[in-house]
């Protein structure tokens, strides 16, 4: 199974809707960060961790839980999210698909020493904007569809549509 290792933080800073929730509330970025990446999961099936520093939460503790699919690990508060994210690198076998989403320069060029994938902020943000969007396209396709075959007039005979389409009409329908 694939796997993406997300920089939680530098994905917060680098896309402006998450970087201006930020500026209100950083536990709201991080929810919001989490559920965007949850919903790209589902579409594509990929196995997702996202990586935080401790430093930045009130508690400070390190964790490491799944919410809405997600890995959600908080480094500690004696370790960076950098650190977690070199450990993941190194631990992911040969035969392992695995994708780091950072724009930091020294965690690409580690994962990239390592044979693991990058991709920017900038990149990984273009690529779930299209696979929601195309989620968002076939939600309200189906919903379009589910609207017309729900429509009583797509269920009558035709004789009885007929008929009712001259009562409509005003005219005294045929018997």
């Amino acid at each position: 199974m694939d796997r993406l290792i997300v920089d939680g933080y530098n994905m917060i800073f680098a896309w402006p809707e998450l970087a201006a929730l930020k500026d209100t509330k950083l536990e709201d970025a991080r929810d919001q960060l989490i559920s965007i990446l949850a919903d790209y999961s589902a579409m594509n099936r990929q196995q997702i961790t996202v990586v935080f520093d401790s430093h930045r939460r009130t508690d400070g503790e390190a964790s490491n839980e799944r919410v809405a699919g997600v890995q959600v690990v908080f480094s500690g508060p004696k370790t960076s999210a950098d650190h977690v994210i070199e450990r993941l690198v190194f631990g992911a076998r040969s035969g392992d698909d695995v994708t780091v989403a950072t724009s930091d320069g020294l965690q690409r060029d580690y994962a990239l020493g390592r044979g693991v994938k990058t991709v920017s902020a900038t990149v990984l943000k273009g690529q779930i904007d299209a696979v929601l969007q195309q989620r968002n396209r076939q939600i309200g396709d189906g919903k379009a569809r589910s609207d017309i075959s729900r429509r009583l007039e797509d269920r009558l005979d035709p004789e009885t549509r007929e008929r009712l389409d001259q009562l409509r009409r005003g005219q005294a329908p045929e018997k």
